[in-house]
């Protein structure tokens, strides 16, 4: 088998307040609001390619369901037999937006 080369990291720049840190770093051991937001960022990508972990329904929750219009079996990752298990975003991208029916005059409301 192949080594794998590391996936490529990518930076992603926040703002919070002052008491938005605050409040984060009370979830953290170490007050490290980098931390919290780290694990905050796994178990939201766990919650999209896992459909039956608690993290999914975290998920729905904060921002419903229609994300997963956008995936398809599969692991993210490239482990093989995760067809069954996991989801991946979709290889060809998003599906396509559903056509609206303009109703002309003759076909009334």
């Amino acid at each position: 088998m192949a080594k794998q080369e590391p996936e490529k990291k990518r930076s992603v720049t926040i703002a919070l307040t002052e008491t938005e840190c605050k409040l984060l770093s009370c979830l953290d051991e170490e007050g490290s609001v980098e931390n919290v937001l780290l694990t905050l960022a796994d178990h939201a990508q766990q919650g999209v390619y896992r459909p039956g972990a608690w993290e999914r329904m975290w998920i729905e929750q904060a921002f419903g369901d229609d994300f997963e219009d956008l995936l398809e079996p599969g692991c993210p990752y490239g482990r093989p037999g995760g067809e069954a298990l996991f989801q991946r975003p979709r290889a060809n991208g998003r599906p396509p937006a559903p056509q609206l029916h303009k109703l002309n005059e003759t076909e009334g409301a």
